[in-house]
């Protein structure tokens, strides 16, 4: 998450270095740098339990995907790790939709 906003901060003109991040600590965030030409290989003991998903939606795709995550979100349960709502939202529509259909 802070590669993506350090990166959005580039991007839109800001100094970066007001940040007081060095240039070195934003090399390994591949911050500045532009596409990498292949992600790098993590080691599967190395992996993050936090998972990054991308999706292309299509029309109207959007609109229904937006509107089950807004009708989904809820405040976030003091016991669950995730503090993204909209991750959390997601995960609530699988697992009944799985449940629906198993």
């Amino acid at each position: 998450m802070l590669r993506l906003e350090l990166t959005d901060l580039v991007e839109d003109g800001f100094e970066i270095a007001l940040t007081g991040i060095t240039e070195d600590e934003l090399s390994r965030l591949s911050v500045g740098v532009g596409e990498l030409e292949q992600m790098p290989e993590v080691p599967d003991g190395d992996r993050s339990p936090y998972r990054d998903m991308t999706f292309i939606l299509y029309g109207e795709q959007f609109g229904t995907v937006e509107r089950a995550i807004a009708k989904a979100t809820k405040p976030r349960e003091p016991n669950n790790p995730n503090r993204s709502p909209q991750g959390n939202a997601l995960a609530a529509i699988c697992a009944e939709y799985l449940e629906r259909v198993s």
